[in-house]
């Protein structure tokens, strides 16, 4: 197992984009969507909220485990 003093830079920086996009996808889906509106993501928009959010988990999985 790895820590996070061993691992290359370019590893390092990897995770902390894919990181990044998943914070910026859950802040946006949580706080900017319902404002602009309201029934977010509502019945015609949950399927692709849906298929984003599993999306992002599983870019989340992969960088983890290829640069983790």
């Amino acid at each position: 197992m790895l820590l996070a003093g061993e691992l290359p830079t370019s590893h390092e920086v990897g995770l902390i984009i894919v990181a990044a996009l998943f914070i910026v996808f859950a802040l946006s889906a949580s706080f900017l969507a319902p404002r602009w509106k309201p029934d977010f993501p509502g019945p015609n928009g949950l399927s692709v909220f849906v298929i984003c959010s599993l999306l992002m988990f599983l870019l989340m999985v992969l960088a983890i485990n290829f640069l983790g």
